[in-house]
């Protein structure tokens, strides 16, 4: 069995790959209204930071009852989705025009949204929180999708 506090430590790693990218696009933009929307998703990526690292403490602190944990079978999917489709399309990103690293954005918000989706079940009390996060991750590709039309 495996900690939740594992899956959110990974939810936690995803968003601060999030706030380097999205911080690194805002440098690079000359339209300042590109500008403006990369900043502000960099920023939301730091508030999810706080968010999970909230939630790691709330799970660390609970006693070990059967909700606080995870079949190896899940967490194991859950870890390689986040390992085969999230972090390596984050590190593509720093070797691509904007444009390219616009379209790749917009497929790690898919993931993201997917990878939060799968942490629901095991959520318990804070799953209003995680749901919180999912639908900030779907304004973001909202936004993401706007700016290539």
């Amino acid at each position: 069995m495996v900690n939740v506090s594992e899956l959110l430590s990974i939810a936690l790693n995803i968003e601060a790959e999030g706030y380097t990218f999205y911080s690194n696009l805002a440098s690079v933009q000359v339209d300042e209204n590109s500008k403006k929307l990369f900043q502000n998703l960099a920023q939301q990526e730091r508030e999810h930071q706080e968010i999970f690292k909230k939630l790691i403490a709330e799970f660390s602190e609970m006693d070990s009852s059967r909700d606080n944990w995870v079949a190896e079978e899940v967490a194991g999917y859950l870890k390689s989705y986040a390992n085969m489709s999230i972090f390596p399309t984050m590190k593509k990103m720093k070797q691509m025009n904007s444009a390219e690293a616009l379209n790749l954005a917009v497929e790690v918000e898919k993931d993201s949204i997917i990878f939060y989706s799968e942490l629901l079940p095991y959520a318990g009390n804070e799953r209003e929180t995680i749901k919180k996060v999912i639908s900030e991750e779907k304004r973001h590709l909202m936004d993401l999708l706007a700016l290539l039309s």
